[in-house]
């Protein structure tokens, strides 16, 4: 047998030594694990978007109240998958995600909904469209900073008001610049502009892009020179052109 056979057999050897040892211990630190008590609740919420509408006490208040009782706990009598299925039923979780640490804490990772936009319909109660575009309920005790979408809106005008404001929070600019959408009694859409007391009449929701490329240029070329507050409407809804009204 030549000296390089040799050399790779006592390599494997040494792997599989190794290997084994480290199954071992991996076994064992799994059984010492699932003997551990839970000792301490953590709660980690993102909050790099910044909204609020979940708060540590909040998620704590719902499992008490649900009778689970976590702390001096075994760790592996915990149901993480039940834990997740409550948290999950608040309506402004998006994501959670239960598990242990070796020391026997308990970690709950929570993600919120994305508020896009705010509805206050005339004719039903508010509430929120998340960045997927689903309904999303208000909350009491904290309201984002959104574009508001308000007057007589339909249900079936979710959906225009949805890719529209999805439009406008993809630009900063438009962002900054459309402060309200209006519905009027004839579900004519209108924007409310942060700057200039005109009134924006969109027209139906397609061809954005055209439309507020229009309307850039009116800013830049015209309302720029001869002032903001010259004209009482800007009309969108006319093809390849902007209808002015003083």
């Amino acid at each position: 047998m030549g000296i390089s056979v040799k050399k790779r057999l006592l390599s494997i050897v040494l792997w599989s030594i190794t290997l084994i040892g480290l199954c071992f211990v991996m076994s064992f630190v799994a059984i010492e694990h699932k003997n551990q008590t839970c000792e301490k609740i953590l709660i980690d919420i993102d909050y790099s978007e910044g909204y609020f509408f979940v708060e540590s006490e909040d998620v704590a208040a719902m499992i008490a109240e649900d009778g689970i009782e976590l702390l001096g706990k075994p760790i592996s009598a915990i149901n993480f998958q039940m834990l997740e299925s409550l948290i999950s039923s608040s309506p402004h979780v998006k994501n959670v995600q239960v598990y242990s640490l070796i020391s026997g804490d308990l970690k709950i990772e929570i993600n919120q909904r994305t508020p896009l936009l705010r509805v206050m319909p005339i004719s039903m109660s508010g509430f929120y469209l998340d960045d997927d575009g689903a309904r999303m309920e208000l909350s009491n005790s904290y309201t984002a900073r959104v574009t508001l979408a308000n007057g007589y809106i339909k249900e079936d005008m979710l959906n225009d008001l949805f890719l529209l404001a999805t439009f406008v929070n993809k630009n900063k600019f438009w962002q900054s610049q459309v402060q309200q959408i209006y519905v009027d009694s004839a579900q004519q859409i209108l924007l409310i502009p942060r700057v200039g007391r005109h009134k924006i009449i969109l027209g139906e929701v397609k061809n954005l892009e055209d439309k507020f490329g229009r309307l850039l240029a009116l800013y830049k070329d015209g309302l720029n020179k001869i002032g903001w507050n010259k004209y009482r409407t800007i009309d969108l809804s006319y093809a390849g052109q902007i209808v002015c009204t003083k």
